[in-house]
């Protein structure tokens, strides 16, 4: 019963204004079983039914009418985070964003200080009245093994191996918790909300402390056998021909190669320029004390700062290898760039496709379509709540 009700919701949901002749085509059962259905889902306060659908098939006694999410059937919460920023945000049953809210990660919190910081990022966004609450997704960041409910491994928070998820956070809460990798719940995202909405193959590719991909294929997400589909972070490239690869290098300057998130990464080219700060080069981004944030970088790009553009046309170029090589393994249609990098613009992704197209042309293959992601910084909270909204099912 649970399942043809979640399925009901979920056909409801990607397509409002469904009629109960077209539901039950749809789901090859007979118009009274649906029926019998939505009467039950409309009395539990999870759908609306209005005014008739225009050109809808008549259902035998009755005018056809519209089917729609009820807004007050109940809210999901998201959760996203990386190695130092916490984003979550509530949406009601017709996936509306309700509250939102941002909580730092110290490079100094421990493994149960930031388990605490997500406790109270849900704390903050939850409903009034919390028995409203249906269930939380958590995009987490690195290996993820989600039928356990457990974080395996990220190489950005000291000692976060292991860490237990979902039993904690379910039995303080009293509802269903689910994760998923933090980057393919920005392709989710993408999917449900933004520029992958109707596109059956493409990747988002999500920049931040690390780097990794969502991929999307045949209409589906996907995981890989053991959850590690899209680890391109680790990706080993040769050091990038440039004077500015020695900023890049810090420890790993003795080695012959490089993974592709010590050099195209948030945090990598924070890095890099703090090190060209170091070595007196000159820059805008230079004429204040204290460490760089990523705003000053892409207020620097913005006034055309040269040293800010030479580091970050070396990220762009590794980042377009990448592209280019995932293209040829995927043919995708489409590649979004996610993440704070996103606010460059043109300044990244100028460099990021002539590098991608250069590769592709020699392979024999056309450059796709390469966008940014319009969905700004809580993209991936919103993609979490989307995977609580799409795997919790009513219950009697």
């Amino acid at each position: 019963m649970a399942n043809l009700e979640s399925e009901i919701l979920k056909r409801v949901r990607a397509r409002p204004g469904f009629s109960r002749v077209a539901l039950a085509r749809e789901l090859r059962i007979a118009p009274s079983t649906v029926g019998n259905y939505v009467g039950r889902l409309i009395e539990e306060g999870f759908l609306t039914e209005s005014a008739a659908v225009e050109n809808a098939d008549a259902e035998a006694g009755r005018p056809p009418t519209a089917l729609r999410l009820n807004p007050d059937g109940g809210e999901f919460i998201g959760i996203d985070f990386e190695a130092r920023n916490i984003m979550a945000m509530s949406v009601d049953f017709s996936d509306t964003p309700v509250k939102h809210i941002h909580k730092p990660i110290e490079e100094t919190d421990t493994v149960p200080q930031i388990l605490k910081k997500i406790e109270q990022a849900i704390k903050s966004v939850l409903p009034g009245n919390q028995s409203r609450l249906l269930a939380i997704g958590i995009g987490v960041p690195g290996l993820v093994d989600p039928a356990k409910g457990l974080a395996i491994d990220y190489k950005y928070i000291q000692n976060w191996h292991n860490v237990r998820i979902t039993e904690p956070l379910a039995q303080q809460f009293g509802v269903p918790v689910y994760i998923e990798n933090t980057i393919r719940s920005m392709a989710l995202a993408e999917m449900w909300f933004g520029q992958g909405r109707g596109q059956g193959d493409f990747l988002c590719i999500g920049i931040r402390s690390g780097i990794g991909a969502g991929i999307v294929a045949g209409g589906q997400l996907q995981r890989g056998s053991a959850h590690r589909a899209g680890e391109i972070g680790r990706w080993r490239f040769t050091w990038p021909k440039s004077a500015m690869a020695r900023y890049f290098m810090g420890e790993a300057s003795a080695t012959a190669d490089v993974e592709l998130q010590e050099v195209a990464s948030v945090r990598a080219i924070l890095a890099a320029l703090e090190r060209a700060r170091e070595s007196k080069e000159k820059s805008v981004l230079f004429a204040q004390p204290g460490p760089l944030s990523f705003k000053d970088v892409v207020r620097a790009a913005q006034q055309r700062d040269t040293l800010t553009s030479r580091v970050l046309e070396v990220a762009a170029e590794m980042l377009g290898q990448a592209v280019g090589q995932l293209v040829l393994a995927l043919n995708s249609s489409k590649v979004i760039l996610a993440g704070p990098l996103t606010l460059l613009g043109d300044t990244l992704l100028r460099p990021l496709r002539a590098q991608a197209e250069e590769l592709l042309h020699a392979s024999g293959a056309d450059l796709p379509s390469i966008v940014n992601s319009t969905m700004g910084e809580y993209s991936g909270a919103l993609g979490a709540a989307a995977l609580a909204v799409h795997e919790w099912k009513p219950t009697r």
